[in-house]
This record gives C-alpha cells, sequence and structure tokens, in this order.
C-alpha cells in the first residue's frame, strides 16, 4: 500500500471510529444504500427506484440525504420548488419523483426532523441516500452498489485509485449489487471478497423528454451529448443502444454547476445536430434557465431491481416493523 493511501486509510479509521461511539437509531427501519467507490454506481436511481417499489407495499418511504453541494446545510425537506444550488441536484431530483425527501449533513438530524415535521406512521420506512459511509446513524439494511462499467477500478484507496472504503468492509454490507452493465469477472471477485450472493441491476430506458414534458422517438436524428455525472461512459453507452446518430459530445465534471453561459456554450458545440441530450440529474439543473431551448432533452430511466432481491429486503423490513 502507497504511502498516500496509508495515510487517506489512517484518517478514515480514525473518524470512522470516533463517530461509530456516538453512533444512534431512530425509531424506524433505516435502509442504507452506498458504495465503496467515488461516484457513478446510481445510487440515487437505486434509491427512486426501491423507494417506489416501498410504496407499492404500502410503506412510506423518506429519503434522507446530505444533498451534496446543496447550501442548506440544516434539516430540510425538499420540495419541488426549490433551486438545487440550495438543496443539490440529486435531493431535487428525486422530490421531482414524487418522493419525501428530507436534507442534511447528518442523516440522524434529519430523521428526528422529519420525525418531528412529518406525520410519520408504523409504516415509515428511511432510506439512506449515499450511507455506506454515514456511520453516525444506526442502519439496519446495508445495500452496496458496484458500477458494473468500473468495478473497483485499480483497487487502491484515494488518491491513487477510486476507494473510498477498503475493500474488506464489503464485509458490512447486507446485500451486494452491480448495477448499468453485467460484469461476471467483478460479480465472481465481489462473491470471494463477501460471500454473499450478488444481484444484477440492468437499466430500464423509460424515454426522452424536454421541459415542456414532450417525448423524444429516436428516429436517427443527429444527436450531441453532454453530462455531468461519475460514469459518462455509461450515459454514452445508453444512447448508443438508441436509434441515434451521436455527432459529438461534452463531459462535465460530477454534478456540474451550469449556468446559461454553459448552455448557450453547449448550444454552440451542437450546431448541425437536430437534439441534445443529458442526463435527468443535470436537467434539474438547467431547465429552469431561460435560454435552455426545447430541443434539449433528459434521458429517463430506471433500474430493474431483481424480484428476489426485492422479495429479500421487504422480508427484513417486515421483521424489523
Amino acid at each position: 500500500m502507497n504511502i498516500l493511501e496509508r495515510v487517506y486509510l489512517f484518517f478514515y479509521n480514525k473518524k470512522k471510529q470516533k463517530i461509530l461511539k456516538t453512533q444512534k437509531a431512530l425509531p424506524y427501519p433505516v435502509i442504507s444504500i452506498g458504495n465503496l467507490t467515488v461516484g457513478g454506481t446510481g445510487k440515487t436511481s437505486f434509491t427512486v427506484e426501491l423507494s417506489k417499489i416501498l410504496i407499492k407495499e404500502g410503506y412510506f418511504p423518506v429519503v434522507l440525504t446530505r444533498g451534496y453541494r446543496g447550501k442548506i446545510r440544516k434539516p430540510h425537506i425538499v420540495t419541488v420548488s426549490d433551486k438545487p444550488e440550495d438543496v443539490g441536484d440529486e435531493a431535487l431530483m428525486m422530490a421531482e419523483e414524487g418522493l419525501t425527501v428530507v436534507k442534511g449533513i447528518d442523516r440522524y438530524e434529519a430523521g428526528a426532523y422529519a420525525i418531528e415535521r412529518l406525520n410519520l406512521g408504523k409504516n415509515t420506512v428511511f432510506v439512506l441516500d449515499d450511507g455506506f459511509q454515514h456511520w453516525s446513524l444506526k442502519k439496519d439494511l446495508n445495500i452496496l452498489l458496484f458500477d458494473g462499467y468500473r468495478g473497483v477500478g485499480n483497487s487502491r484507496l484515494i488518491p491513487l485509485g477510486i476507494l473510498r472504503s477498503p475493500l474488506s468492509e464489503i464485509s458490512e454490507a447486507d446485500m451486494i449489487f452491480i448495477t448499468k452493465k453485467e460484469n461476471e469477472i467483478l460479480s465472481q471477485t465481489l462473491k470471494a471478497l463477501s460471500g454473499k450472493e450478488i444481484f444484477f441491476c440492468p437499466v430500464n430506458i423509460l424515454g426522452f423528454f424536454n421541459k415542456n414534458k414532450d417525448e423524444l422517438i429516436p428516429e436517427s436524428q443527429k444527436l450531441f451529448a453532454f453530462a455531468g455525472i461519475g460514469s459518462f461512459e455509461s450515459f454514452l453507452d445508453l444512447l448508443k443502444k438508441e436509434d441515434f446518430k451521436i455527432l459529438g459530445y461534452k463531459k462535465f465534471i460530477d454534478h456540474k454547476k451550469y449556468t446559461e453561459k454553459t448552455i448557450r456554450r453547449i448550444i454552440r458545440l451542437a450546431e448541425g445536430c437536430d437534439f441534445i441530450v443529458t442526463t435527468k440529474k443535470d436537467f434539474v439543473k438547467i431547465k429552469r434557465f431561460k435560454d435552455t431551448p426545447s430541443n434539449i432533452y433528459y434521458i429517463d430511466f430506471s433500474f430493474q431491481i431483481p424480484k428476489r432481491a426485492i422479495i429479500l429486503i421487504l422480508e427484513k423490513i417486515k421483521n424489523l416493523t
């Protein structure tokens, strides 16, 4: 292990042990969805899909999220009228999906705030978005996601690799999923490390929509793509599966803060193309700009969580309640 990794791991373990000593519990089941790596595994999309499944099963999921890069730090119930710069792009995106979302740096405080402000019943389930490294809140079900494209990278810790946590901590996961792309080598590696069943979550494309909710039907149109996400390759792959002619694309940093100037630049880059396509996470940040034309569409998709995995999750929640 490189000296930089040793330094990172030293402070990682020191912080973890300190926080675990003061760990608190909420009076409702807590399902954590997280990863070992830096971004790009689809945690938010998985959170949305699982929450919708819980609703269909008669539960009331309350999503607790950090609201990455959102200015509001104290507990806040996210609404569709909030600004992405205040609550974070992913928190706003989940609220627009009709979910009850509470933003807060400390997820225990966010949960306590939800209990205080919302009329919660016995069917309440807290869903912790990006919760694997959030140790201050006790979790009843720890779900770990891996990107089928990147896997664990070079298996090195930050800053030499993409691992936020050492691979040995895979043992702390109750369930493990590979998202977006089947990866048998990764599956076998994770199974050997954890001794657990590995589930695969493929992507189901729901359509392409603009700010007027018009749907774009892929018919060999010339396309320009852009996004600021952790796994740009998977986004391009989804577009390549459709009947588009991708003439160009622009990759931004994850959680890109867009301005109207950025949109005008994208429009210039897309000159000669019929349409521009981005992700839903990016679209929530640009749709309010006056310079956002109606030929910019976002791709809407969901994860297909295996039925066996759903049954196991529901059984766990039933036992807890």
